[in-house]
């Protein structure tokens, strides 16, 4: 058994239909910053693809020059034969010239794309920053925190660490913006519990944006969850939202960090030891770049799912698994642990390359 399995050990090695919010990469006109960065790749791609397919006319240009040199050395300028190339070459420059040209337009495209991809990866977020982080929510933002001011953003890390919960994409907005107008954990694990059907509602709904082939089944068991909540067996949904949480955070989730958090040292390998390094490196949010807050916000609650420790007032993972009681499963702690694993679900599924957008490059 690993230190990840050991009870108590610190681990080593919106609107109310934001639910129907499509991936970026997926969305139309209102496209959101991850989109617009993958449709970079998907261009560079594009182009690679289309540099192939101009090959044939380049190598052909050659030939036909090649050919012309020849005939010149062989016989001189004055021949038939000579004049005959020279009009076959002109005449294949005639058709082939407006489509190189074309190819040229097209690389200062993703060029320019490039140069924006470059920027925006470099700005830094301080927190005088974060009114424009809220004015341009929609690039940076899960859905139901657009419309939130730069102050209820900054509440909203704290509250995600404190109660050890994650806000992005549900609950629907106006349940974020009633939770931030109470004052202590209690008063909002008790809200969430009072508007519990709306909550599940949500993340049911957004659960549907969830479609990469590799979190399918974790998918659905998290669905499960959700109606086990809804049927009041609230120790069989904590239990179940718990290990899909521990699951993915396995398979894919620690992998996820350390790409959204590059720049983080990783001394140890555990869930508790790759959240904390990636939550403090940050120093508070305050050196994250753009494309980093929204991970960031993912991450937040999920220190203390996965704390070393006998006791906690907020779920914990470990306990529940391995120090199972009625003080470790708990009714209110049912709706944070599912919330927690659909934060982070929806994270990967924009994160994890698609199987179509792996034949797009291919």
């Amino acid at each position: 058994m690993n230190d990840e399995d050991t009870p108590g050990a610190e681990e080593e090695g919106g609107d109310e239909d934001f639910g129907q919010e499509a991936e970026p990469q997926q969305s139309g006109g209102d496209i959101g910053l991850s989109g617009f960065l993958e449709s970079i790749r998907r261009t560079s791609a594009w182009l690679n693809s289309i540099d192939r397919q101009f090959e044939p006319v380049r190598r052909q240009l050659r030939m036909v020059e090649s050919t012309r040199r020849s005939i010149l050395d062989a016989m001189g300028p004055a021949n038939a034969a000579y004049r005959a190339a020279l009009d076959t070459q002109r005449q294949y420059q005639a058709i082939a010239a407006p489509v190189l040209a074309l190819q040229s337009e097209l690389s200062a495209i993703h060029d320019w794309h490039s140069r924006i991809n470059d920027v925006v990866r470099s700005v830094s977020l301080p927190r005088a920053l974060l009114d424009q982080l809220a004015a341009a929510a929609g690039l940076f933002l899960p859905a139901n925190l657009i419309g939130v001011d730069s102050e209820e953003l900054h509440t909203i890390l704290d509250l995600s660490e404190e109660d050890g919960l994650s806000l992005a994409w549900a609950p629907r907005t106006r349940i974020v913006k009633a939770l931030l107008l109470l004052s202590t954990r209690n008063e909002r694990y008790a809200l969430l519990a009072e508007h519990r059907d709306d909550v599940l509602d949500d993340i049911d709904a957004s659960l549907q944006i969830v479609t990469h082939p590799d979190l399918t089944g974790v998918v659905t068991l998290l669905r499960t969850a959700t109606r086990t909540a809804r049927a009041s067996f609230a120790e069989g949904a904590q239990a179940l939202a718990g290990n899909v949480l521990d699951t993915t955070l396995k398979r894919q989730g620690k992998a996820w960090i350390r790409r959204s958090f590059p720049q983080t040292t990783y001394p140890k390998a555990g869930h508790h030891g790759t959240i904390t390094s990636a939550l403090d490196e940050a120093d508070g949010w305050g050196d994250l770049t753009l494309l980093q807050f929204k991970h960031y916000l993912v991450l937040a609650g999920m220190r203390n799912a996965f704390a070393p420790g006998d006791a906690q007032d907020t779920f914990n993972r470990h306990l529940g698994a391995h120090e199972a009681s009625p003080d470790t499963y708990r009714p209110e702690f049912v709706l944070p642990a599912i919330l927690l694993a659909h934060a982070l679900l929806r994270a990967l599924n924009q994160d994890l390359a698609h199987p179509d957008d792996q034949e797009a490059g291919a």
